[in-house]
């Protein structure tokens, strides 16, 4: 389902659940310390990138690490969401660092990472595309919010784009969307939240364009609505009575982060 996961360095909620998502992707990208969070769960990543200072755990040999700088222009978070979409959209399977760089052609490691970070950020059309961003959230806000800016990224370019730390299952979606399910069935399939007596369901936006935004399927339904910043209009809904949290949702303008999480 997915053409790359994304391990960051945030929570882990449940590592069973990280554990049958890892399952549904091609090729695993570490951001630093997001490789503590999968080899602690006997996950192992394919690609390690950062500069190691939230890195704890010793990597197999078989990882393919590259390492850079503390002080950067970039965090690593970009660093690995750049290079998942890279991994991606090249169509190749590249296992080592120096048929990766050769793919690059870059000359060192500064123009090595300005090409891909910059790859990144003028990507476009990448509808074909899907990616899984794992353990966004954690202590630190100001990344956890980076993190969810950076995935809003990839679906503003038109990639298939979730998160989750585990237990909660996020996606954004932007531009028009065709009514469909908010989330991928083989996707809620290998979620916890099946095991989840009730589920809560939130609509957030992320810019203040969000119009008509349609849902179905929930307790309390939406019909082309827009979703302003200042209004909590979507948050917190629930499914009916005696069935599942499978909402179905179609958007017209926009950028929107859809939620379904555990109840408190």
């Amino acid at each position: 389902m997915f053409n790359c996961a994304v391990s960051l360095a945030g929570d882990c909620a449940d590592i069973r659940g990280v554990k049958r998502l890892c399952a549904l992707a091609d090729v695993i990208v570490a951001a630093d310390g997001g490789a503590d969070n999968l080899i602690k769960g006997g996950i192992i990543p394919d690609w390690v990138i950062g500069d190691n200072d939230s890195a704890h755990m010793s990597l197999p040999d078989k990882i393919s690490q590259l390492l850079f700088p503390q002080d950067k222009d970039y965090t690593d978070g970009e660093l690995a969401i750049s290079l998942a979409l890279f991994l991606a959209a090249s169509g190749e399977v590249i296992n080592d660092k120096k048929a990766l760089i050769s793919a690059v052609n870059a000359e060192d490691k500064e123009e090595f990472a300005q090409s891909l970070t910059k790859n990144f950020r003028q990507a476009h059309d990448i509808t074909d595309l899907s990616f899984l961003i794992l353990f966004p959230f954690g202590k630190r806000v100001d990344h956890s919010w980076t993190n969810v800016l950076l995935a809003a990224s990839l679906a503003r370019s038109g990639a298939l784009t979730y998160l989750s730390d585990g237990q909660t299952l996020v996606r954004i979606i932007a531009g028009t969307v065709s009514a469909q399910a908010a989330f991928a069935p083989e996707l809620l399939s290998a979620s916890i939240l099946t095991e989840v007596a009730e589920p809560i369901f939130s609509a957030i936006p992320l810019d203040d364009n969000v119009k008509g935004f349609t849902l179905s399927g929930l307790k309390w339904d939406l019909d082309r609505a827009e979703l302003p910043y200042n209004r909590a209009t979507a948050v917190s809904n629930r499914p009916l009575e005696g069935e599942k949290a499978d909402p179905v949702i179609s958007l017209e303008d926009g950028t929107v982060m859809l939620m379904l999480t555990g109840a408190d």
